[in-house]
């Protein structure tokens, strides 16, 4: 039994606990993101990014495909929404990462707010400086993607009743009366699921924290009220059914995420690929092209329509879920024991490795380790001062580590729980000696708490802090150079993936690609020369199906190392490919001629090798093409085509 001095309702004046933080965390978060701007990655939207950019460009252009919303479209909506007030289709990347260090400002003073309400205005400076710095809020920050939004919408309903749910710990009356707040929060929160879906099972929460908050008479009207946020749901189930004719307000990508989070065999840590797929599909979304291609191998459907797919989906999971429970249950405390540990999860890029690439992040120790110990102490403050406040928070945790349980623990998904351990992270720093009143039998829970939560966060059992998925890294971040021209990073980081993974396909292509652009330009390395003729070797030898432009370039690898026949070899077996033709006619093969190059349709001069020819050899190519490329000469093409130094 704890026993503490009664600790009355504290209000949050002076405004210092709260602007401090929101100082600290935009000095922080613009800092970071000045210097990502610089990168590739900061350049250039990948992934998620790129889909939600896309999808906003669609609302912008009332060009959205007749289909429901694969993702939650709030986000893309207020990007749309950037876009309608002025900002440019090339200025809305950027102007999405400003928008996220802003909002990590204003996280870090909602979660000051909160904290206020509950330890005063130590433990508001001290949680909120605690948001501020933690460097995966700033990393996520200063993506294009909705995690930060939508944990803004959240701590903002939770801010809205974060005094209803302070109870006086003396008499344990009920302080809310007032049913504004909770329609408030409910829209808040409601908002917050439309742009991740996650927080649907925090929504639920809200009828229960009203009735158990609300003095009685008057919790009938709080339950109502905090379904308020139910209106935000019909309006955008009244959206997508106006135009796809489906009505729904949860995207239908969650049906296989459920599936593929819970099926035997997965670790559920974070989405894993399971079959190779075409560039094409793989840049696009990859899971969304995977759902649909396991969906037609294992029905045998030549045609998928998505409430039949997801039905299907949910059928699996459900049959997993009642006929191997125990398997199942094995695979939550598989995930859970995941959740508790400090290692940030792989959610499209493996935190670690950038944070590591940061000079802003790098040298922060903060972590989820050391924010989930102080969490704990956190937690034991607040149940010693007000039990029925630490109830009803319990049930907010509990909701928001039970949807990222159900799909996947990744870095993204924590992030409301990582904010809810700041909160109790500033209550334990502001009052250090809290516990010295307690009974020693109290005392010791505690340390055994904190020991145990300890060892859950730091150990490395079950290689939950493997690092394998640093290969998607290199390649993500080789993608982004070779986009924005920097051939030599691209190339660097493509051969650093192809040293964990030596079958990637995309680091291969681009390992290809980039030193070929390298040895084009005429700033290619010599000692590179060998790796690159390992790659090339690799795939050239791949079946014929892959990009054809780039097996001609990999064969020109070979022919510099010296093994003519077999460059010829691959050129001819990709028979009137135009690369291929180029590289024959540059390298004066008689079984080609000028005309066949000629011919080429425009989308053929696209191609490095087949402009090269025709600006080295002065064959005119169709109408509509120029080449300018002044660099390229005879004696260019003597030295690519020349056995290189290094063989």
């Amino acid at each position: 039994m704890f026993v503490n001095k009664p600790a009355p309702i504290r209000s949050l004046h002076p405004f210092w606990p709260v602007l401090g933080p929101v100082a600290i965390a935009l000095a922080y978060a613009c800092a970071h993101l000045a210097w990502y701007l610089a990168t590739p990655l900061g350049r250039v939207p990948v992934l998620d990014e790129r889909e939600n950019l896309i999808l906003a460009e669609g609302m912008v252009q009332h060009s959205l495909p007749a289909e429901p919303f694969y993702r939650a479209p709030l986000y893309a909506l207020v990007l749309a929404a950037l876009r309608a007030i002025g900002v440019s289709g090339a200025g809305l990347f950027p102007a999405a990462l400003l928008l996220g260090a802003v909002l990590h400002g204003i996280n870090a003073g909602l979660i000051a707010a909160i904290a206020g309400r509950w330890f005063g205005p130590r433990g508001a400076l001290a949680a909120g400086v605690l948001y501020a710095m933690h460097p995966v809020f700033v990393h996520y920050a200063t993506q294009a993607l909705d995690a930060t939004p939508a944990l803004t919408l959240f701590l903002a309903g939770l801010c809205t009743i974060a005094r209803p749910l302070r109870f006086d710990p003396v008499s344990e009356k009920i302080t809310g009366v007032n049913i504004r707040p909770w329609i408030v929060a409910s829209v808040f929160w409601a908002a917050a699921t439309l742009m991740r879906p996650n927080y649907l099972f925090v929504w639920a929460t809200l009828p229960l924290l009203a009735w158990w908050s609300t003095r009685k008479g008057r919790s009938h009207l709080a339950v109502l009220s905090a379904l308020a946020g139910a209106s935000l749901f019909f309006l955008l189930a009244g959206w997508q059914w106006r135009i796809s004719g489906v009505a729904g307000f949860l995207p239908w990508q969650g049906a296989y995420n459920l599936w593929a989070a819970n099926q035997p065999g997965s670790h559920g840590r974070y989405y894993e690929q399971q079959i190779s797929l075409t560039p094409e599909l793989a840049a696009a979304n990859p899971a969304r092209a995977e759902s649909m291609i396991l969906y037609q191998q294992a029905t045998g459907s030549a045609v998928v329509r998505v409430a039949e797919m997801n039905t299907y989906w949910r059928a699996r999971f459900l049959d997993r879920v009642f006929h191997h429970p125990g398997a199942w249950l094995a695979q939550i405390a598989r995930k859970a024991y995941a959740l508790t540990n400090t290692w940030e999860q792989y959610n499209n890029k493996t935190y670690a490795f950038h944070k590591a690439r940061s000079p802003w992040l790098r040298w922060n120790p903060l972590s989820w380790g050391i924010l989930f110990i102080l969490g704990v102490a956190g937690a034991a403050r607040l149940v010693a001062e007000s039990p029925r406040t630490a109830g009803a928070f319990a049930l907010v945790v509990t909701a928001c580590a039970a949807s990222v349980l159900l799909f996947f623990v990744s870095a993204r998904f924590r992030l409301p729980l990582a904010a809810l351990a700041t909160l109790l992270g500033g209550g334990a720093i502001a009052g250090l000696g809290f516990w010295r009143t307690w009974r020693s039998t109290s005392q010791f829970a505690l340390l055994g708490a904190v020991v145990v939560g300890g060892f859950l966060t730091f150990s490395t059992l079950d290689e939950v802090q493997s690092k394998r998925t640093f290969v998607q890294d290199h390649a993500l971040l080789a993608r982004a150079a070779a986009t924005v021209g920097d051939d030599e990073l691209a190339f660097s980081e493509a051969t650093a993936a192809l040293q964990l993974q030596p079958a990637h396909p995309d680091a291969s292509r681009l390992a290809v690609a980039s030193y070929f652009n390298l040895l084009l330009s005429g700033t290619a390395r010599a000692s590179d020369e060998k790796k690159w003729l390992g790659v090339c070797k690799n795939f050239a030898a791949r079946p014929s199906g892959d990009v054809s432009d780039l097996r001609a370039v990999a064969a020109l690898a070979l022919w510099r190392s010296g093994d003519q026949s077999a460059a010829l070899t691959t050129w001819h077996a990709l028979g009137s490919a135009p690369s291929a033709l180029a590289a024959r006619l540059l390298v004066q093969d008689e079984t080609v001629h000028r005309s066949d190059l000629a011919s080429l349709p425009v989308s053929a001069w696209s191609e490095p090798l087949v402009r090269l020819a025709g600006a080295v050899l002065k064959i005119d190519p169709p109408t509509g093409v120029t080449l300018d490329t002044p660099a390229y000469s005879e004696n260019m093409v003597r030295t690519l085509f020349s056995r290189a130094a290094s063989n």
